[in-house]
């Protein structure tokens, strides 16, 4: 399979396939690695990503992927599509995929408000994840991304402290129970 480098007289790539109505699974695969790619649904059929090295070895992929389910899979290069103007097209890849960065703006927020004692274990890092596989769909650079990015580093400097400090009092007239050491 050859790759080629971004033509600017094409700036699209199309991927129009169709898989046997008997293979469940095998469609369910493509079309997840559809929406991990990216990838933008038109209506009539088909799915559209920007044309570059990294889209078209995705889309090359897939078509042989499809073809090897006894499916039929083309990938074309377009230029322009008559119903969806090239600006409008690039406000369509800020949809839902995208839009969910918006999410990612309060809860880093409510993150980074508590104190590192009291994070939810592991809610930062499942974010940072999710973050950066958005990342890797953002072809034309969201300005969410910004914001986001600088709320999770902010996380990240946040130093740990330990559980709040209790005051002697709580100590006084208590029971206490001790036992020897282990191995004595």
């Amino acid at each position: 399979m050859t790759v080629t480098s971004q033509s600017p007289a094409c700036p699209w790539l199309l991927l129009v396939f169709s898989l046997p109505a008997k293979r469940a699974s095998e469609r369910v695969e493509i079309w997840r690695k559809l929406q991990r790619y990216g990838t933008l649904p038109l209506r009539s059929s088909g799915y559209v990503l920007p044309n570059s090295a990294v889209n078209r070895e995705r889309m090359e992929w897939l078509a042989t992927a499809i073809r090897g389910y006894k499916g039929q899979a083309s990938v074309v290069q377009a230029q322009v599509f008559d119903d969806l103007p090239g600006e409008r097209l690039k406000q369509r890849f800020s949809r839902p995929e995208l839009l969910t960065i918006k999410n990612y703006c309060t809860k880093p927020k409510k993150i980074v408000g508590l104190p590192p004692s009291r994070r939810p274990a592991g809610s930062l890092n499942r974010l940072r994840r999710r973050f950066l596989e958005l990342q890797d769909i953002d072809f034309f650079g969201s300005p969410l991304r910004v914001r986001v990015e600088s709320l999770l580093n902010r996380a990240d400097q946040a130093k740990p402290t330990r559980g709040r400090k209790r005051k002697a009092g709580e100590y006084l007239n208590r029971v206490w129970i001790t036992r020897p050491r282990p191995g004595n």
